[in-house]
């Protein structure tokens, strides 16, 4: 694909740019790449992924973030050589500290202005263990000296498919609490806001939550868009830390979520029903509600 991107255009380094929020987040922007208003690049490690990135005209580097703690930053810092703005996700575990704290190394080095960090949705003040590291996470960018905007997103939209566990069932782990919910892609057209006009938005942390509902009135819903009788059935939140971890995911982090969990349901926690007009603002757009998510996406419901 051809596009109008000039060297003078600032570039912006998508890490994690073939996952759910970074894919989203790469679609955001190649409006701005092909219209030469950016210079779009991607860290992607899978080559299916590089591959179809690059049919879109994107330039893929590949480093692993992980690479540092044997090679130091000499090993990743070609990954930002050039760069000037940088989205910063890092894996869901408790490597997430230094696979951040060295990013943040590298990118000042090489010459980086600004970063977009992609944390958490938390309670002021936060006693969630995943939640704090964010915490750590953004004090040590704000430290740095760089350019900064936090985005930290409430439960995504996209997970509750997963959570069918038979026809017609919802299987969570919150009991009857309630949760905020976003879209994902609601999360990346906000990053994407601050990575196309950083100063309007340096220094700022945006909560993004767009509504508020328990797992029964997301059953209720579905109940109502599909004309079936959906049902929400609690289960608790060690089954799914059991099952995470089973799965091969870090328990230190999946504890942290499962904690987490544990006191939404039993009410010890109240942001997490706080919704905040914060996509709007930011983006000019209307959030994605939780019954627009429902009825657009009902079909990935059936099992």
């Amino acid at each position: 694909m051809n596009t109008t991107t000039t060297t003078d255009a600032p570039a912006v380094l998508v890490i994690g740019a073939s996952g759910n929020i970074g894919s989203a987040l790469v679609d955001e922007l190649v409006p701005d790449h092909e219209a030469g208003r950016l210079r779009l690049v991607a860290a992607c490690r899978r080559p299916g992924a590089a591959a179809a990135l690059r049919e879109r005209g994107i330039e893929v580097r590949r480093f692993d973030l992980d690479d540092a703690a044997t090679g130091g930053l000499g090993a990743i810092e070609p990954g930002f050589a050039g760069i000037d703005r940088v989205f910063l996700l890092t894996t869901y575990t408790v490597k997430m500290l230094v696979q951040s704290k060295v990013a943040v190394d590298a990118a000042k080095a090489a010459g980086v202005s600004h970063i977009v960090h992609l944390g958490s949705s938390h309670s002021d003040p936060n006693t969630v263990e995943y939640a704090a590291w964010h915490e750590l996470v953004e004090a040590y960018i704000e430290r740095s000296g760089l350019g900064y905007t936090h985005v930290w997103p409430a439960a995504f939209l996209q997970m509750l498919p997963m959570s069918v566990t038979a026809p017609e069932v919802l299987t969570y782990f919150i009991g009857d609490g309630r949760a905020n919910w976003v879209d994902t892609g609601d999360v990346a057209a906000v990053a994407a806001a601050a990575l196309r006009d950083p100063a309007a938005h340096n220094g700022c942390a945006y909560h993004v939550a767009a509504g508020s509902a328990s797992v029964t009135e997301i059953a209720d819903a579905l109940g109502r868009i599909t004309e079936r009788s959906w049902r929400y059935e609690p289960a608790k939140p060690q089954v799914f830390y059991d099952q995470m971890v089973a799965g091969g995911f870090d328990p230190v982090y999946m504890r942290g979520v499962r904690d987490y969990m544990e006191r939404v349901g039993n009410g010890s926690l109240t942001d997490p029903e706080r919704v905040y007009d914060t996509i709007e603002s930011v983006t000019g757009r209307p959030a994605t509600s939780v019954r627009q998510f429902l009825e657009k996406h009902h079909h990935l419901f059936r099992r």
